[in-house]
């Protein structure tokens, strides 16, 4: 049978383990690190491939997230367009994916809020990298 301090210590390492792997290695504050169990069948165990630990505190979303899906046309391929685009993706608080396409064009699907997804088209629609050429950009944002 597991003590009360030993289960307490597993608990703030699988947390510190958990939160570690969320924040990419970035040392966070105690409160930040004070864990539960998600799942209450996990407690009492010390397998923690079997056990989800979040974060009391969690983020607060303050707006929607909205998808879209673009594929830009002109001369967009080897003029490191896909590179400038994560660039400013990144910059943006924005992920997603691009990719060329076998028809010279770049496309991919974003995921952002709703003012930096609206900087990413315009970037999308008129600027891209340095050396490329924006004949079109389609976006296609799905209904919800």
């Amino acid at each position: 049978m597991i003590t009360s301090d030993l289960l307490f210590i597993f608990i703030s390492f699988a947390t510190i383990i958990a939160t570690h792997e969320r924040t990419n290695g970035i040392v966070c504050a105690s409160t930040e690190i004070d864990g539960t169990f998600a799942d209450e069948n996990c407690a009492g165990t010390l397998n923690l491939a079997s056990c989800r630990v979040e974060p009391k505190i969690q983020p607060k979303m303050s707006n929607k997230l909205f998808m879209c899906d673009f594929e830009v046309f002109g001369i967009v391929q080897g003029v490191f367009f896909r590179k400038y685009t994560q660039k400013q993706a990144s910059s943006l608080g924005i992920r997603g994916w691009c990719m060329n396409t076998r028809d010279d064009t770049v496309k991919g699907q974003l995921e952002g809020e709703e003012k930096a997804m609206n900087e990413m088209k315009h970037w999308l629609q008129t600027k891209g990298s340095p050396s490329s050429r924006i004949d079109k950009a389609v976006l296609v944002f799905p209904l919800r």
